[in-house]
């Protein structure tokens, strides 16, 4: 978009947060001089990460907080395993090789179709000693493949959920529990959409991001301002995208 065209509140948002990502950063560096890469809290705490992610945050990943409102559903899955996790939109494999340090039986799948997250993920299960698959696209019918086995699928593709789970092919998800980041996709929230697709098959929670009220930060940021550490929390969302959880009903 051409700056001209933005209005001066928009130019100001704008400005502000390509100032704040520049900031999250100097931070990040902060936090990896005093302590190196292990993350330091959270389900996954203990697991090597690396220097640089794909994309979006860094931070509240390194320190353990990322999607915090994820936490009890990662609970469940930990104390629970599927024999299968499936991890669309992977990023730099930060739940894929989580999980899988954590439930070794379980056969983890990583599929993004950015190569640098692939190989990010590659190198974030190599230094962790994990084996799983790294693929490209997903597609809904890959499911045909597995047999009776108890899956869980999670879904983060920045829009594009609406265009892959699509009624014609509901029964290949029915019996599989679904966990789907919702974003907007040309204009419309598939918020107002996915819900609706998944209503006779599986139970369905709404859950959104309440921000970070209360967590525990490293010594070498606890002196910083006030707006360092809510910075170090920020997840660089532009907007609200809350995550449909969907478990089967049968």
């Amino acid at each position: 978009m051409n700056n001209s065209s933005l209005s001066d509140s928009d130019k100001i948002n704008q400005s502000l947060r390509i100032l704040a990502k520049v900031r999250s950063n100097q931070i990040a560096t902060t936090i990896k001089n005093e302590y190196g890469l292990e993350v330091l809290g959270g389900p996954f705490k203990g697991m090597n990460f690396i220097e640089e992610v794909s994309e979006g945050c860094y931070v509240p990943k390194l320190l353990g907080i990322y999607e915090s409102e994820l936490h009890p559903l990662l609970e469940i899955i930990i104390n629970d395993p599927p024999d299968i996790f499936i991890n669309v939109g992977s990023a730099e494999g930060y739940y894929s090789v989580g999980l899988k340090r954590l439930l070794p039986k379980t056969e983890v799948y990583a599929f993004d179709i950015d190569i640098n997250a692939q190989n990010k993920t590659n190198d974030l299960a190599k230094i962790n000693n994990v084996d799983i698959f790294v693929n490209g696209e997903f597609n809904i019918e890959i499911l045909k493949d597995f047999k009776r086995e108890n899956i869980f699928l999670m879904c983060d593709i920045e829009g594009d959920e609406v265009n892959l789970f699509k009624k014609d092919k509901i029964q290949l998800l029915k019996n599989i529990s679904i966990c789907i980041e919702l974003h907007i996709k040309d204009g419309i929230h598939n918020k107002n959409i996915l819900p609706e697709l998944f209503k006779d098959t599986h139970d369905i929670e709404i859950v959104w991001q309440k921000g970070k009220e209360n967590y525990d930060v490293p010594d070498a940021i606890k002196n910083l301002e006030h707006l360092d550490l809510l910075l170090s929390a920020w997840e660089w969302r532009s907007y609200p995208t809350p995550w449909l959880i969907a478990t089967p009903i049968n």
